[in-house]
């Protein structure tokens, strides 16, 4: 099964023309009326709505925190920090939920995208032709992949896929990364406008959309970061639902094998508890996946069983048969 591969009138406004001219505001269309509203109806929506979120495979249980449709989160660390590796198993952990994601990486080649996101959701290094098959015959009709390759590319052209894509189901739509979009570093006001349309996108698609924005400059593993250490504008994390910043040690000493400490930071979450933090685990090189502690050795299984085979993980010799 292959991979789902006039005449001039009407041009020129007139500025003193009556349907632009200033009206008076009428406020009983502008104003939310409380006598109209039904409390029942109303409790029902609001309880429904906070149902209603996704979560991430370093917090699987939404304990600490949650994705709601129609917002966006900024994904943010220093280079090396884990940030691309970390969304990777996100969206396997996504699929596996159903929840159709599409992906624009603007840093890595479409196809490259794919193997990688399969090395993580087969826990391995080294996937296999069939490996690479489960994946497409599971995920055809649940991941897109922007086929555009590096380079500086049109923000308003991936808002509108994410549009577009929204309206065929898709749920969560990542961007990586905002440093290879058509907004300069140093336009605040342009990275202001792309913040509000980015979050004007998210909520009129109900998807949520994901930022992955580089730290205005590196910081030291003792520092904690906050929304201010975003690159660009400071909108961009402000008008957020989420921060996270992905966090590893900076020298050799805390690595243990191939065991990585790594820190998910939340710096910011606007509509779950709003409480700040760290969540701590371990990076498992050799399986790709994010784990919660060191001792976890077996492979989170994003995909159906048959797909892992008679294939055993054990802690010393690697992939071994059973």
């Amino acid at each position: 099964m292959s991979a789902p591969a006039r005449t001039f009138k009407g041009i020129f406004v007139e500025a003193d023309a009556p349907e632009f001219l200033e009206r008076e505001i009428e406020p009983e269309r502008e104003v939310l009326d409380l006598n109209a509203l039904n409390v029942r109806s109303m409790l029902a929506q609001f309880r429904a709505r906070q149902l209603n979120f996704d979560t991430a495979p370093f917090d699987p249980e939404g304990h600490r925190i949650r994705f709601f449709p129609g917002g966006y989160t900024v994904w943010s660390g220093n280079p090396g920090g884990g940030k691309t590796t970390l969304l990777r198993q996100h969206v396997c952990h996504l699929l596996k939920k159903n929840k159709p994601v599409f992906i624009a990486s603007l840093e890595e080649d479409p196809m490259d995208v794919f193997v990688r996101l399969a090395c993580t959701a087969l826990g391995t290094e080294n996937v296999t032709e069939d490996g690479l098959q489960w994946c497409v015959d599971y995920w055809h009709d649940k991941l897109r992949l922007w086929s555009y390759r590096r380079g500086i590319a049109d923000h308003a052209r991936i808002l509108a896929i994410i549009r577009v894509l929204a309206k065929q189901g898709v749920r969560h739509s990542i961007i990586d990364s905002l440093a290879r979009l058509d907004v300069r570093s140093d336009d605040f006001e342009g990275q202001r406008q792309f913040a509000n349309s980015l979050e004007a996108t998210a909520a009129s698609s109900g998807t949520h959309i994901h930022l992955v924005a580089h730290p205005r400059k590196p910081f030291g593993k003792k520092q904690e970061p906050d929304t201010g250490d975003i690159a660009g504008s400071a909108d961009i994390g402000r008008l957020s639902d989420n921060v996270l910043f992905m966090r590893r040690p900076e020298d050799d000493s805390a690595v243990e094998h191939d065991f990585s400490p790594m820190l998910v930071s939340i710096r910011k979450q606007r509509w779950y508890t709003g409480a700040v933090g760290n969540i701590e685990g371990y990076f498992n090189r050799t399986l790709r996946q994010w784990k919660p502690h060191k001792h976890d050795v077996e492979v989170t299984r994003y995909l159906p069983d048959g797909a892992y085979g008679d294939l055993q993980f054990g802690p010393e010799d690697g992939w071994s048969k059973s």
